[in-house]
């Protein structure tokens, strides 16, 4: 009780008032030293009830103080002042143990995502737009066989091509790479995007070494083409034997030859005749294949070249009874491209989809220019019977097909042509209701 807060004021100010009196009394009776003694003590009493009074105001400063340098570790009790200042204290120190538990949980999450920096295997290069290093995990160290950066600028002393691609990279782009650090070469993906925190900007970039994957890909890729070439090359060349043996044993036999003898030779000279032009005509395909020539890139207008192509196919597709349809946004879309490359692609996917929804009912294609946040996209969508899981896996394949009269190198053609753009090509098929078809670039 005699450490309540309004007991501790009231009676300070009774002792005061006390000394007031004894000490007025004294000055009136006469009683000079007594009456000086006690305004010592009147004063000595005032300065310690306004102290005691201040101590909740300091208190408050020790904790705001606390704040400021995150100093969470002192407590204070208010027992001596009574239940009123009480929950105040209690306040205090529930903030300061929730900034405890905040400064725990942060550290705790802090060294999550240290360790699963540290953990991945793709390189991470933080920086700010000074080129200051902030972040450096082992998995770059590893990849680049150095154990620091200070600045950008030191990647040069790895590999200049590397520093550039880095620092010239934008966010959102990505860039391929070939690195040879201690005779080991590696292709590298290289990705970029853009933090704020605090009002600085930093740019934190990644870097994937994909030369295993890309060796188990190309060998992948060569299987499958080796495979069709084979069984292309084979479909010629086994007639063209069996004919050869067969002309060979009536010739070589020594006897003069019939007429019907001469008619069997000359049809099976045709036929070798027929399929080695075929043969010429794959190996002239192939060619074609790797031999795309480099784009001469200049400002396209989606929409004109959409229509240059639905035009060039409208009556072909009318007669056919098939519906064309194209759709564009209200602002025009352009960019950077080869028009003559990218007429060759839309030709593809439009023939691919008129082929595909031929004998269906109602086959509609539709031709749709759009933007996919600042990417443009020129989509082709058909009505068609859509295409096979097990066919998907294959369709970039070079002569690959499910056409009777197909050549196999419409969509291997198309994705050469928009990898040379740095855009994509992506296909989404459902079986039995159509396949959409998207250039993005």
């Amino acid at each position: 009780m005699l450490y309540n807060f309004r007991i501790n004021i009231i009676v300070r100010i009774a002792i005061i008032l006390l000394l007031v009196m004894t000490g007025a009394a004294s000055f009136i009776q006469g009683y000079t030293l007594t009456s000086v003694f006690m305004g010592v003590l009147l004063a000595f009493g005032v300065s310690n009830l306004i102290y005691y009074v201040n101590q909740t105001n300091r208190d408050l400063a020790n904790f705001i103080e606390s704040v400021q340098y995150n100093d969470f570790t002192t407590t204070t009790s208010a027992r001596h002042k009574g239940e009123s200042f009480g929950a105040l204290y209690k306040s205090f120190n529930m903030v300061n143990r929730k900034f405890r538990e905040i400064r725990a949980e942060k550290e705790a999450n802090h060294q999550f995502l240290q360790s699963i920096v540290e953990h991945i295997d793709i390189g991470l290069l933080c920086f700010n737009d000074e080129g200051e290093v902030i972040l450096m995990n082992k998995a770059l160290q590893r990849l680049i066989h150095k154990s620091y950066l200070i600045n950008l600028d030191a990647l040069r002393q790895v590999d200049e091509a590397l520093w550039s691609t880095v620092k010239h990279l934008r966010p959102g782009e990505r860039e391929l790479l070939k690195l040879t650090v201690e005779n080991k070469m590696k292709q590298l993906a290289i990705q970029c995007i853009e933090l704020a925190l605090k009002g600085e900007h930093f740019r934190l970039v990644s870097f994937q070494n994909i030369q295993t994957e890309l060796e188990q890909q190309e060998l992948v890729a060569w299987q499958k083409l080796i495979r069709i070439l084979t069984h292309e090359i084979m479909n010629s060349v086994a007639p063209i034997a069996s004919l050869s043996s067969t002309i060979s044993d009536v010739i070589g036999n020594g006897q003069p030859l019939e007429a019907e003898s001469l008619q069997h030779i000359k049809s099976s000279v045709d036929v070798i005749k027929k399929r080695s032009e075929g043969l010429l005509g794959f190996t002239e395909t192939y060619r074609t294949l790797t031999r795309i020539p480099p784009p001469n890139f200049e400002l396209v207008d989606a929409r004109h070249l959409v229509e240059e192509i639905c035009t060039l196919f409208k009556a072909e597709l009318e007669g056919r009874g098939i519906e064309l349809k194209t759709s564009f946004p209200m602002h025009p879309v352009s960019f950077q491209a080869d028009p003559a490359l990218l007429e060759q692609v839309l030709i593809n996917l439009v023939r691919n989809a008129a082929d595909a929804v031929s004998g269906r009912l109602n086959p509609r294609i539709q031709v749709k220019v759009q933007k996919a946040g600042s990417r443009p996209e020129i989509i082709v969508v058909d009505n068609g019977q859509g295409i096979s899981e097990e066919a998907m896996e294959q369709i970039f394949v070079p002569f690959f097909t499910t056409k009777k009269e197909g050549s196999g190198i419409g969509l291997s053609l198309s994705r050469q042509i928009m990898r040379m753009h740095k855009g994509t090509i992506e296909i989404h098929s459902v079986e039995g209701e159509g396949t959409v078809v998207t250039l993005a670039f």
